[in-house]
């Protein structure tokens, strides 16, 4: 039996290597020291047949003038399911309640999750995705030693999401063959405001 696992965890992972050497030698680019603006790292789990594994996935947000609001690339792009895409709009909708009560949100706005090439769904994203976009509001950086999951409601409270372990460990084995450091941590907060 133990053989049998250990044969199907060899087939099964050799994707998963790959991906991690695909972000060691910066074919996929995931940063995991230093700041940036606009970006951030989230946790994904990509799903193969039955065997999942957790990726972490840069996310960028840009902003310029105008009033196009919270654009979805993935959307736009039809690589965003709908429940992904309902995670966008849930965001749109917190920041305008939360900032735009006396004047209106005049703000144009890209997400993205870099480098996906296939469907995206779930929510998961979103509270990285509202880090990222209020980081390139603000012009304050974010810091690449931390991996950020969760998904928020219209009132900007951080509910819990599926996957969890696949997630901190597909951050952790990154972080683990760069040369683990004080500073490196994933997260899904426990749920509460994140006002």
């Amino acid at each position: 039996m133990r053989l049998a696992l250990h044969a199907k965890e060899q087939r099964t992972g050799r994707i998963s290597r790959q991906v991690l050497d695909d972000m060691l030698d910066s074919t996929i680019l995931v940063a995991t020291e230093g700041q940036a603006i606009g970006q951030i790292n989230g946790l994904t789990v990509l799903a193969i047949g039955d065997t999942s594994f957790g990726m972490p996935a840069r996310i960028t947000a840009t902003v310029y003038p105008g009033s196009r609001g919270v654009v979805d690339i993935e959307r736009e792009a039809e690589l965003g399911q709908a429940i992904h895409s309902k995670g966008v709009m849930i965001l749109a909708g917190y920041l305008g309640s939360r900032y735009a009560q006396r004047f209106p949100l005049a703000i144009s706005a890209n997400i993205a999750l870099e480098q996906s090439y296939g469907y995206i769904d779930g929510d998961s994203a979103a509270l990285a995705e509202l880090c990222a976009l209020i980081s390139a509001i603000t012009r304050q950086p974010l810091k690449q030693t931390y991996a950020v999951t969760g998904s928020i409601n219209q009132q900007g409270e951080v509910q819990a999401v599926g996957g969890i372990n696949e997630k901190i460990e597909g951050f952790f084995h990154l972080c683990q063959a760069r040369g683990l450091n004080s500073n490196q941590a994933s997260s899904s907060p426990k749920p509460t405001s994140a006002t």
